[in-house]
């Protein structure tokens, strides 16, 4: 009886999620995670699930757990839900470079030499290659997303160089920084190995991302300017150097900072 009941409850869910026409997150026993939209269910036999578009059915025996996703964007961070308001509120929308809109503020805050700031990254909501990052991850080789968590690090670690070396104004500094950046990033394109050998143009091949650069007073919490990144793209064609996707991350991190530098006036 409680079997049954049990299989009752979890018919209940399943349908829910189903009705709904909401993401599903599927965990098999052996650990691995499954997340796509629910296209039919037999408690009894089997889930069927699209991911990225492709369906698999997936048996129930091996099945741990089915969790609703959550899509209504909780998890994102109170800074990233504040600058989304304050860039629907104005009425600011100024090209200043290629790839780069000024949407909120202005840009005098970048050119003060006195000021310095620690930057911060995120990742909201992010897709590559217009796939849900999860959903991306999963149609990669074992252990990508651990590589990939360091190759992004690194990337900052490239954009902080690259800003102090070619940016006359405000400086990236570690500690005791009056000012704060938040980089979110929400779209990617890790760009391509075969491009980047083969390609003509240095940009062929490149990683590109689009998002929001932020700076905040530390001490009023004023968010001071918001710049949105419009699809920028890094070097690419370059041999055999871009072949990783690491190396191409680094120049699409270099590339916003040139460009700041280079047209923030």
């Amino acid at each position: 009886m409680k079997k049954v009941l049990l299989t009752l409850l979890f018919s209940f869910f399943l349908l829910y999620i189903h009705a709904q026409n909401q993401q599903a997150k599927v965990i098999l026993k052996n650990g691995t995670e499954l997340i796509g939209a629910i296209i039919s269910i037999d408690p009894s036999e089997s889930v069927i699930i699209n991911i990225a578009g492709i369906e698999s059915e997936i048996k129930m025996e091996d099945i741990a757990k089915i969790e609703e996703t959550n899509n209504n964007n909780t998890d994102f961070s109170s800074e990233y839900k504040n600058i989304c308001e304050l860039i629907k509120a104005s009425s600011i929308e100024r090209d200043f470079s290629e790839h780069l809109t000024l949407v909120y503020g202005s840009l005098d805050c970048f050119t003060n030499e006195r000021n310095s700031f620690q930057v911060h990254l995120e990742s909201p909501d992010l897709k590559i290659e217009g796939q849900p990052f999860d959903q991306y991850a999963m149609g990669r080789e074992a252990g990508w997303r651990d590589v990939f968590n360091k190759e992004i690090k690194d990337a900052l670690e490239a954009f902080v160089s690259k800003w102090n070396k070619k940016m006359k104004g405000v400086r990236a500094q570690k500690n005791n920084a009056n000012l704060t950046m938040n980089l979110f990033i929400t779209e990617m394109d890790l760009g391509s190995s075969a491009a980047g050998i083969w390609g003509l143009r240095t940009i062929d091949g490149g990683a590109s991302m689009s998002g929001y650069l932020e700076l905040l007073d530390n001490k009023s919490n004023e968010v001071l300017s918001i710049v949105r990144i419009n699809d920028i793209k890094g070097l690419g064609n370059n041999g055999f150097i871009f072949y990783k996707e690491g190396n191409r991350l680094k120049k699409v991190f270099e590339k916003l900072a040139i460009k700041m530098a280079e047209d923030v006036k």
